[in-house]
């Protein structure tokens, strides 16, 4: 979920010199294995994709695909460096920004059910006192925060948000402190300007918990991953759940030359504190498995998704759902990062196949070869894909 996060460099080279002990995490036993067909045409041509890339230096990837033929999953390089533990099929991945897509379908299920309206302005979904403290809430709409149009600022890209994470790794942040941070900034003009900002993905999950009336994890549970057959999809179940499975370390192309540094505590506070705006893990094969349960209208209906998947002016986004034209034809999802981590979750309309990436490497902090690495993976994978006849 990191834009433009290379002026905070100096203070990561900073705490990076510490012992690298302090951020190697173990790599758990517990893996998700689920069947999928080894033999998938196009799965084969992308297993050869992934494990170029990995000899080319990209540290961990993992693949999933489902389409007409099946479901395919592969993995590539490792999961941990320096022991060499290698990435396998059945490990869980973080999804950043991709957990936007869950945030927004979910707001568009109470939609649906005639408990918001997508047009009323937020102060009649949040709790009072969180309303309070958002400038302007009376005006901003569900719809501004979905197309990141509300005009309020994004917690991350504050530079003094930044210096209190890096002073402390280990301290995970709350909502307290984000919104101590947001209106530190200024706010612009609702429905003005597209701006992303990761705070308007943190009030949709107050929304979906105040509306819903549960926990928001919980909520998510049992009206999401629990009926759609997502067994391996988590997000805020526990205080420390992600030490209930396995996931990959993190790394960090700290010099931009493909020297990686191990960033995986940092990466899990992050996972730990964020809300709907990247906080959902999933094994690679829950991942396009929803995909594919959302644009089967197995969770919301056609005209949700028609709304979710069409541009809003000025921007090729929609709600919750960002635009793409590989090969010159349509695409709808999200890309995703994390302090050390990389992903993206595609639907493909044309060839009607759900693609899921990720990498244990950052992509967006530091520019070099991992960032090429990743991006120009990613491109050629999607770009196979496209050129697929329907």
């Amino acid at each position: 979920m990191r834009n433009k996060f290379a002026l905070v460099l100096g203070l990561a080279i900073t705490w990076l010199g510490c012992s690298k002990e302090i951020f190697e995490q173990p790599v758990r036993d517990t893996k998700f294995p689920q069947a999928y067909k080894s033999d998938h045409t196009l799965g084969l041509k992308i297993n050869s994709i992934i494990q170029e890339y990995s000899k080319k230096g990209l540290p961990g990837i993992s693949v999933a695909i489902a389409d007409g033929e099946g479901v395919w999953e592969g993995a590539a390089g490792y999961a941990r460096i320096e022991d060499n533990q290698p990435m396998s099929n059945g490990g869980v991945h973080a999804g950043g920004s991709v957990s936007k897509i869950y945030t927004a379908t979910a707001i568009m299920m109470l939609h649906e059910q005639q408990k918001l309206q997508l047009d009323r302005s937020i102060d009649n979904y949040l709790p009072r006192h969180i309303a309070g403290k958002i400038k302007g809430a009376g005006n901003i709409t569900v719809r501004m925060l979905l197309s990141h149009r509300s005009g309020i600022p994004d917690y991350i890209a504050d530079d003094n948000f930044r210096l209190h994470w890096f002073n402390d790794l280990s301290q995970r942040w709350d909502l307290e402190k984000i919104l101590k941070f947001v209106n530190r900034r200024n706010y612009l003009e609702p429905d003005a300007a597209y701006q992303y900002s990761n705070t308007n993905y943190v009030l949709l999950s107050l929304i979906i918990e105040h509306v819903g009336q549960r926990q928001e994890g919980e909520w998510m549970s049992d009206n999401v991953f629990h009926p759609n057959g997502l067994k391996y999809t988590f997000y805020k179940n526990s205080k420390d759940f992600l030490d209930g499975f396995a996931m990959p370390n993190f790394y960090m192309d700290r010099f931009g030359d493909g020297r990686l540094q191990n960033v995986s505590l940092p990466t899990r506070v992050e996972i730990y504190s964020e809300y709907g705006d990247g906080g959902l893990v999933a094994t690679s094969l829950d991942f396009v498995s929803f995909m594919q349960s959302l644009t089967k209208h197995k969770i919301i209906g056609s005209k949700s998704l028609e709304i979710m998947s069409t541009p809003t002016k000025e921007s090729e986004y929609g709600l919750g759902l960002d635009l793409f034209n590989y090969g010159k034809k349509l695409q709808f999802g999200h890309q995703g990062a994390v302090f050390g981590g990389s992903s993206l979750l595609l639907y493909f309309k044309e060839q009607e196949l759900a693609l899921f990436i990720a990498a244990n490497c950052d992509a967006t902090l530091v520019g070099g070869k991992t960032l090429h690495l990743f991006h120009e993976m990613k491109n050629r994978i999607c770009e196979l894909v496209a050129a697929v006849s329907s």
